[in-house]
């Protein structure tokens, strides 16, 4: 773990612009590290991507996905997910926006992640709300805080919740209940349109991290 927290003193350290709202979580759709968020690719927007996640007292689980918007707050994709020592399995996902004032800070959309039942079918309602612009700290401006907050069957079995923000410009820091465990992450852009995210799964239990490629809009 002092790997991790290297890294993530690295990052904030790192000169590099703040990463876009709408980027994936590690299972595909947008949101923070797992849970997903009211956000949505806008139309003919996508994004490509790859995961993994090393488990500790598990098999390590690895991913590829992608996404499209098809239609305004409307996005679709699919994941193809394996867990070590197991067959692969191609998980298919939508999520519609359901409410955005043109300048509010709420939106709230619904999806359902798996939704031909191959491992566990997962319908969620999702609300995100920006708190603010931002506040400025000793470590610099922490800017669009967002607290995100919904339910949800089949994997998440109830309420999850995170918080999202953007700290010094540079690095999206991200928190989250998914109705087990807390997770906690960070990304950043390689390139204008690569991503890289890190993440501690379960507490400190488990170690995640992703790279993703997004369209600029």
């Amino acid at each position: 773990m002092r790997r991790l927290a290297v890294v993530f003193s690295l990052l904030v350290l790192l000169g590099l612009p703040a990463a876009v709202a709408a980027a994936p979580s590690l299972l595909g759709p947008t949101g923070l590290v797992l849970i997903p968020t009211a956000e949505t690719l806008g139309m003919t927007g996508f994004n490509v991507g790859a995961s993994g996640i090393r488990v500790d007292d598990g098999p390590d689980q690895s991913a590829l996905y992608a996404n499209v918007g098809l239609l305004p707050g409307l996005e679709v994709g699919f994941i193809r997910e394996k867990s070590e020592g197991s067959g692969a399995e191609t998980l298919l996902n939508a999520k519609a926006r359901l409410f955005k004032p043109p300048l509010g800070r709420i939106s709230v959309a619904a999806g359902m992640m798996d939704i031909t039942d191959q491992t566990d079918r997962t319908p969620y309602l999702v609300l995100s709300h920006t708190l603010g612009a931002g506040v400025l700290t000793s470590v610099g401006p922490v800017t669009l805080p967002q607290l995100h907050i919904g339910v949800g069957g089949g994997m998440i079995d109830g309420l999850f919740a995170g918080v999202s923000t953007t700290v010094n410009q540079r690095v999206g820091v991200m928190a989250e209940y998914d109705g087990d465990h807390v997770n906690l992450g960070a990304r950043m852009p390689l390139t204008l349109k690569v991503d890289a995210t890190v993440a501690t799964l379960d507490g400190l239990k488990n170690l995640a991290g992703g790279l993703s490629f997004s369209s600029p809009w």
